[in-house]
């Protein structure tokens, strides 16, 4: 039988029973439209997550940390505990000769009490901060800083993460009443760096208090999320000018391989060193793709359940027109025309379903954004959008919605086209 006329006829027995393919699609559409919401917003979930939050590194990088024993409440180094080895200048040498390891980029801590003093062009009056400090390589941060990364003896070059924009932005600058900020806007402004006081540590671990200018000269991703990062000669200068033990203390070591296949064998080869691999991201994208999944089973219940109605409503339609079907099969038609023309039905019904619920599904979406965002206030990192819905998702419901229909009609139509024609034209 020609698609033509296939399509035609199941068109027309589709329409001859509009009740129930009313509600055959219906079913259908809602298990679409449950999927794709609760998958979309796992999508947007880990979207957010990975991007905003835990930030995750390029490919083709390695974050090495020291082991840790995790004691429930908190965790402990276990470099010296457990006899692996520590993050300092000679475990940086041996990460460098690591095979199919390019670059290798320490992290050093600024351990000293610090603050920040200044602000009287941004926010009218004078403002006092303590704050967290790391250095980092210069040529780890030029791809994003670029030229202004060269030394200047005026200024400390200051670097900044968007996160620590973003929370002042949503948390700080309303309570204070201060301007949203910007990187641009921030780009170039100075304040005073009071090194060797704080207002939470004191003078703890410094031999002197001194006041250095400093200038912020950029966003960087590598940047310290809540605090500020300086280029490693800084770090080290500050150091020894101030701290009462001058000597370098890495929180990590940045591992860069020469190709994203690599990584796998490097992480394998730090572990066997006595280290760790910063496994924070892959581990919450992993949690929130088992959660998603899970979710999902509820959208997929309901796709099962309106198989099952479909097949329920085949059973009963081809069973009113059982003499029919006989008349069809004496007049010549075989039995995989009556096959192809139920299943015909069938994708039919899916490809409706679906498409009927793809888009109640993007309408669903965007009434709970807009609703969310005039219900909350402005919080951190809030997205554009909660959901990420790439058309993959869209191809990959519509599939699983023509699957579900073809699944249900599959046993009536096998049993409606396997029937004798005597049974059928007798039982009539």
């Amino acid at each position: 039988m020609k698609l033509r006329n296939l399509v035609i006829m199941a068109g027309h027995d589709l329409r001859a029973a509009k009740a129930r393919t009313a509600v055959s699609m219906a079913g259908i559409a809602l298990g679409i439209c449950v999927l794709l919401i609760i998958a979309a917003l796992g999508l947007g979930a880990r979207d957010l997550v990975l991007k905003e939050v835990v930030r995750q590194l390029p490919l083709d990088m390695v974050e090495v940390v020291s082991k840790t024993v995790d004691l429930g409440l908190f965790k402990i180094n276990a470099g010296g505990l457990l006899g692996s080895a520590k993050l300092d200048a000679n475990t940086l040498e041996k990460l460098r000769r690591l095979p199919h390891v390019i670059a290798a980029y320490p992290t050093i801590e600024v351990d000293l009490p610090l603050g920040a003093e200044g602000g009287d062009s941004l926010f009218g009056h004078r403002l006092h901060t303590d704050m967290f400090m790391n250095g980092l390589p210069e040529e780890l941060l030029k791809e994003e800083i670029g030229n202004d990364l060269i030394g200047n003896d005026s200024y400390i070059p200051v670097i900044i993460s968007d996160q620590l924009i973003e929370v002042y932005n949503s948390s700080v600058a309303p309570t204070v009443g201060g301007p949203k900020l910007t990187s641009a806007t921030l780009k170039g402004f100075t304040f005073d760096l009071i090194i060797g006081r704080s207002m939470m540590l004191g003078a703890r671990g410094a031999k002197r208090i001194g006041v250095e200018r400093a200038r912020i000269i950029g966003v960087s991703r590598y940047a310290m999320r809540f605090g500020v990062t300086v280029p490693l000669t800084s770090a080290r200068r500050i150091l020894q000018k101030y701290a009462i033990d001058p000597s370098e203390n890495y929180t990590s070591i940045l591992l860069k391989a020469d190709s994203v296949a690599a990584v796998s064998d490097i992480t394998a080869a730090v572990k066997t060193v006595g280290l760790a691999v910063n496994e924070t991201a892959e581990r919450t994208s992993n949690i929130l793709i088992i959660a998603t999944a899970l979710a999902s089973l509820v959208g997929l219940l309901v796709l099962a359940l309106a198989a099952l109605n479909i097949a329920h409503s085949f059973f009963a339609s081809l069973s009113e027109r059982r003499r029919e079907l006989a008349i069809m099969r004496a007049t010549g038609a075989r039995q995989r025309d009556l096959l192809a023309i139920v299943l015909t039905q069938a994708i039919i019904l899916g490809l409706g379903g679906a498409i009927v619920g793809c888009i109640t599904s993007k309408i669903i979406t965007i009434i709970i954004d807009n609703s969310v965002r005039m219900l909350l206030p402005n919080l951190p990192f809030m997205p554009p959008s909660f959901f990420v819905m790439p058309p993959i998702l869209f191809i990959l419901a519509i599939i699983a919605a023509i699957v579900a229909a073809l699944l249900g009609a599959l046993w009536p139509a096998l049993r409606a086209a396997h029937m004798p024609v005597s049974q059928a034209l007798a039982d009539n």
